[in-house]
Parts: structure tokens; C-alpha cells; sequence
């Protein structure tokens, strides 16, 4: 790696080519990792300048590294016209970041695919039921209604005419229910020592884990469906090409058009992990401003983990798949795992198979 990009501004990085290519694509990655190893007070520098490109890199259309420089260039017109009119060094530092975020959402607007969902922000549950352990697993309808669930495992069903089955014995019409807000989902938490499945509007099937909540709408409406999850669960997608199915979980987005996966993302964990079992997912962080980061895309019997605290996503292959959906079937399997996870509080079931 050339040592005379030490001597790189944040500006003149942010025009370099080859530092552009490595933030696409990952060009040379062992080497930049190397040496921002080898000189850290370059590393700060290079981390802005790479949170700069991705801000600027379009997440639909692939871009070059000449649109990324035809961009910049572009805040730096715009910048140097401003600065005419003003000789204030931190003006200008306001000035400059200002245009770049202007054009970075322009860029997302003309894109029509750059900001995932637009105004997103993370998703609050309404409920304040605690998942702790002697509750019963309850459901917030979107009207203000609460509807206990009696049973350790119960069954919902939503139905085309939003008619709501539970346990194929109590029918509750949602289109009866008393001023539905359809701004608002209706939610299902499950305390621990419990679980609970969940068929869909669209025909999605959903297994909730103990200790979880799910948010979802009593019907999908729009070009996306769109689910929130805390804590663990498995899906089994519907496939429908014209609106993709999204799972948030606040710090990720796991998008898939028709798939079977499994996905923890409990508060108290410190890795979201996503395994795959069937079809394709691309997992993908939610950032600030509501810009998604770059995709990892998931191939069947592989594992996406994304560590909270340093933010970064790894993926590894996954050959036993079914130890991470066996707790649906009320079993619990481990291999070669250390004492803290076989005893996670997550277990549904004091009883664990290993």
C-alpha cells in the first residue's frame, strides 16, 4: 500500500480511486486493512472518508468510482460558490457537509430504492407486557383491544376477509373492532417458557420464540410487506415477487421475496443472527438519516451475524440448520457450544436436548 496516503487530506481520500474502488467493492481489502493497522491515526481519517462514499454510493443502481467523483466534485462547486460570500473556517466545514448531505438525498430520491423505507424510523411497541416468566402470552390488537392466549403454544390465523382465528376455536372480526387505526399493528408477545404461531395476511407462516414480540399489519398493503421482530423467530415466506417481505429488527432489515429462515434479535444479545435454511435473503443494517448499508446477501445453510457494538456483519456456512430452528418443534440442540449459550434464558422449555 502507497505511504503517501498518509499524506492525503479527508478531501483528497474521498477523490482517490482506489480508496472509492475498496469502499464499493472491497478492492486490495487484506491490504487496507493491513495498513490502517500499521498507521491508526490515518485510520480516522479514512473511516470518514469511507462513511462520505457510502453516504454518496447508491444502493439500487451500481455506481463507478466516476459517478462518486462526479458527485463529490459537484459538492464542491456548490461549496466553493457558498465560501466566495464567506471567510469563516467553520462555516465552511458547516457548508460543505451540509451540501453533501443535500445531494445525498437527492441522489436517494432520483434512485427511488436508496432509502429502503422512507421515514422509517425503529419501530416502538406499544405493549409494555414484560416477557417474564408465569405471564400469558397476550395480543394488542391495532384498536386498543388485548386478547389473552391461553394456551403454552397457541395458533393465530389472519384470513382474507380479517377474520382472526386463535386455536381454531375463538374468531375475532377485525373489521368490526372498535375504531382500527390502520396506521398502527397489532402486536403478540410471547413471555419465556412459551411460544406461539402465527399465520399471516399474505399466508406467511411465523413460529415466535419465548421472549419475543412481532408487530404486523392485519393487511399488507403497498409494493412491500413489512413485519417487526424482537427477540427470536422463524419464517416461512409467501413468494411474491411484487412486494418483497422485510423483517426489521431496529438495528437490521432482512428483505426476502419468498424463503425459510430463522432469526434471534433479542435485546439482550449482543450478535442478530440470521440463518438461512431455504431461498435467499440480503441483510442489510439500518443506518442514520434511514439509509440502508451495503447488502449481504445469504446463500441456504449459511449464518449472517451482526455485532451491535462494532457494527459490521459476518457470514459464515452454517452446515446444521436445523439446531437453529429445532426449537420450534419444542427441542433444543447444541453442538460444540460453550455452557453460557445451552443455558440462554431464551429456552422456551426447561428441558434441553443436547
Amino acid at each position: 500500500m502507497k505511504q503517501e496516503y498518509i499524506q492525503l487530506s479527508l478531501e483528497e481520500l474521498i477523490e482517490n480511486r482506489e480508496f472509492i474502488a475498496w469502499v464499493m467493492r472491497g478492492k486490495n481489502q487484506k491490504e487496507w486493512e493491513i495498513f490502517l493497522s500499521e498507521n491508526p491515526k490515518f485510520k480516522t481519517t479514512a473511516k470518514k472518508a469511507r462513511r462520505i462514499v457510502e453516504l454518496l454510493r447508491d444502493r439500487q443502481d451500481s455506481m463507478s468510482e466516476d459517478d462518486i467523483l462526479k458527485i463529490w466534485r459537484n459538492i464542491e462547486n456548490f461549496d466553493n460558490q457558498i465560501i466566495k460570500h464567506s471567510h469563516q473556517l467553520k462555516l465552511r466545514r458547516i457548508v460543505r457537509y451540509a451540501a453533501m448531505l443535500v445531494f445525498a438525498v437527492l441522489i436517494g430520491s432520483s434512485a427511488g430504492y436508496w432509502i429502503l423505507v422512507q421515514n422509517q424510523k425503529p419501530y416502538r411497541f406499544t405493549s409494555l407486557t414484560d416477557s417474564g416468566k408465569g405471564q400469558q402470552s397476550r395480543l394488542f390488537l391495532s384498536d386498543g383491544t388485548t386478547v389473552d392466549l391461553e394456551r403454552e403454544n397457541s395458533k393465530i390465523a389472519l384470513n382474507g376477509d380479517q377474520k382472526l382465528v386463535i386455536d381454531n376455536e375463538k374468531i375475532i372480526d377485525l373489521s368490526k373492532t372498535n375504531n382500527p387505526d390502520e396506521a398502527k399493528m397489532n402486536e403478540m408477545v410471547i413471555p419465556y417458557g412459551k411460544k406461539s404461531q402465527l399465520i399471516l395476511d399474505d399466508g406467511t407462516k411465523v413460529w415466535l420464540n419465548a421472549g419475543s414480540k412481532l408487530a404486523f399489519p392485519t393487511k399488507f398493503k403497498g409494493e412491500k410487506r413489512e413485519v417487526f421482530l424482537e427477540g427470536e423467530a422463524y419464517f416461512e415466506v409467501k413468494h411474491n415477487p411484487n412486494a418483497p417481505f422485510f423483517v426489521h429488527t431496529g438495528e437490521i432489515a432482512v428483505k426476502v421475496l419468498g424463503t425459510k429462515f430463522n432469526i434471534s434479535a433479542y435485546q439482550t444479545d449482543q450478535l442478530i443472527e440470521t440463518v438461512l435454511i431455504e431461498g435467499k435473503v440480503a441483510v442489510s443494517e439500518h443506518s442514520v438519516l434511514g439509509f440502508m448499508k451495503r447488502e449481504t446477501i445469504l446463500a441456504p445453510k449459511q449464518k449472517a451475524s451482526f455485532n451491535k457494538e462494532n457494527r459490521t456483519i459476518s457470514v459464515k456456512n452454517e452446515p446444521d440448520v436445523e439446531f437453529a430452528i429445532a426449537w420450534t418443534e419444542g427441542w433444543f440442540m447444541y453442538s460444540q457450544q460453550n455452557l453460557k449459550t445451552v443455558l440462554n434464558p431464551h429456552c422456551s422449555y426447561p428441558s434441553i436436548t443436547i
